[in-house]
């Protein structure tokens, strides 16, 4: 199953430079917002923050509180569980393992118009089909400041879409995207983007 191990990643990813720009990167604008993420018949809602190309979304799966915090400049992803008060990596060689390079790296895109999204004025991109991203295609709707507010594709594992609700534009404090004193990560475990499968809903991107 060619899926990316954390759904935050997508939207993290699929963040835009300027419009004509064909490479889609995360953005540089600081935000919170809800991001709301619907994928195989589940939904899974949560918080999300923003700053200077690093992200936090803080989400609930099957009662667990998870958080998933990604420092793109580091090529770094981890994701925490404040209930077991631990946590885990995946720098950018073992992103490469699972398919998720593209998180660091830059997604490629084609520009497909112009749309007002949710009072946001904004740039809608495709992510068109290949062997490496799953043959999955993929819209992306971008505002002018680089911030995805909507997504949606559909591929061999169904449809799936994000949008984001109470959008608010500001600085974010540092801490946010920093695992809290003390917890130390453990290394991705071989196997784990399987068991993942089962509890996030994975975008399909790579």
């Amino acid at each position: 199953m060619r899926m990316v191990l954390f759904a935050a990643l997508f939207a993290f990813a699929a963040s835009a430079l300027p419009a004509r720009s064909a490479v889609l990167m995360p953005p540089e604008t600081g935000y919170s917002a809800t991001r709301i993420v619907k994928t195989g018949g589940n939904e899974i809602a949560g918080k999300v923050y923003s700053q200077g190309r690093n992200e936090r979304w803080e989400m609930s799966v099957q009662g667990t509180r998870q958080v998933s915090i990604l420092q793109h400049d580091a090529g770094r992803a981890f994701l925490y569980m404040p209930d077991m008060n631990m946590a885990m990596t995946m720098n950018t060689a073992d992103a490469k393992k699972y398919g998720v390079s593209e998180v660091f790296t830059g997604i490629e895109a084609e520009e497909a118009g112009t749309e007002i999204v949710d009072g946001e004025e904004t740039t809608r991109y495709r992510i068109p089909p290949t062997p490496k991203n799953g043959n999955t295609e993929t819209m992306v709707w971008i505002t002018d400041d680089g911030i995805p507010v909507k997504a949606e594709g559909e591929g061999s594992q169904g449809t799936f879409s994000m949008v984001l609700k109470d959008l608010k534009r500001a600085p974010q404090d540092a801490s946010l995207f920093r695992l809290p004193d003390g917890v130390t990560p453990m290394t991705m475990p071989a196997g784990l983007p399987g068991m993942m499968q089962g509890g996030l809903p994975a975008m399909p991107l790579r």
